[in-house]
């Protein structure tokens, strides 16, 4: 009856038994950012549900940019409780990626030891309330080094992808947007300055994991907040992630201070797809859709008409 949607997929060489994605969700667990019974017991029920492909993040690569109760891959010692996690998430049959995130100006002081949240420019933050700092060329460098690191640790601990996020209004869709990047050198202004932070941060994790290493990248098809990227812009972006190294778009829409919904139940069902379609018609790499895709038969005909690849 469906098809399309337990059909086998490849991303990069890959092999994932079906189409059905689980995505990345922030559940806080802990409070302490570490793995515990609850979370492995959670994503192995997921893995077992039949999802072919599992995510768990998003993960911190730093602790400025997520605070301490976020999961977090910015230390070598929280390698064996992600490798456990993936060898339990494998061993219902799924794939399993590790979704990476800096929140930049979303970072909340009081939850980073009192550092002051960092971004492309000091524009204050409707959702943190706080101002954060400019970022210098050297805080660029060494949070790009953050995520080549922290990518390279969820490759050690087994897990077969890696994904980022360039969505919901962290960092890197900071450095994207017009209205929280005003920044006059090489990483602000025009588009191709605004797209440099993660395009460089994809190059980097690519040449850091190897060619034969899947890397995802979650992106807005449109940020849904005035002055911001639009459907326009949004398939420009992910032209340059493919050249840049990404095997899948895994697409979303909105910041969290968006005023338009993206999950409630009000929401119609698949009522984001068409972002993931206009995406897809701009890149040669697989497209996952996404946000309330809750129907098989909704999945189907997403699959049946080319709006995505993966839901």
């Amino acid at each position: 009856m469906f098809q399309l949607l337990f059909t086998p997929i490849t991303i990069n060489r890959l092999e994932i038994k079906n189409r059905i994605a689980y995505p990345a969700l922030g559940l806080l667990y802990s409070y302490d950012g570490t793995l515990n019974d609850r979370y492995y017991e959670y994503f192995r029920e997921k893995a077992k549900g039949g999802a072919g492909l599992v995510t768990v993040g998003p993960v911190g690569i730093d602790i400025a940019g997520s605070g301490r109760i976020a999961l977090s891959l910015a230390s070598d010692d929280r390698i064996p409780d992600f490798a456990k996690l993936a060898r339990i998430i494998k061993s219902e049959g799924a794939r399993t990626f590790v979704q990476l995130f800096h929140a930049g100006a979303y970072s909340y002081s009081m939850l980073t030891d009192g550092v002051q949240p960092i971004a492309p420019s000091a524009v204050y933050s409707k959702y943190s309330k706080q101002t954060p700092r400019e970022m210098t060329l050297e805080d660029i460098e060494i949070v790009q080094k953050a995520y080549v690191d922290a990518a390279l640790r969820v490759k050690e601990a087994g897990f077969d992808g890696v994904e980022i996020i360039a969505s919901a209004g962290y960092l890197i869709t900071q450095f994207l947007s017009p209205i929280t990047n005003k920044r006059t050198d090489k990483y602000g202004g025009s588009f191709e300055n605004r797209v440099r932070f993660p395009k460089e941060v994809i190059e980097k994790v690519r040449q850091a994991v190897g060619k034969d290493f899947p890397i995802s990248i979650r992106m807005a098809g449109n940020d849904f907040v005035p002055g911001s990227n639009t459907s326009r812009e949004t398939p420009l972006f992910a032209k340059v992630y493919e050249e840049a190294g990404v095997d899948i778009i895994n697409v979303t829409g909105g910041w969290h201070e968006a005023k338009v919904p993206q999950l409630p139940m009000e929401l119609p069902r698949a009522g984001y797809a068409y972002l993931a379609a206009n995406i897809k018609k701009a890149v040669n790499v697989p497209v996952m859709g996404s946000n309330r895709i809750s129907s098989p038969d909704e999945a189907e005909r997403i699959l049946r008409d080319s709006m995505a690849d993966m839901v």
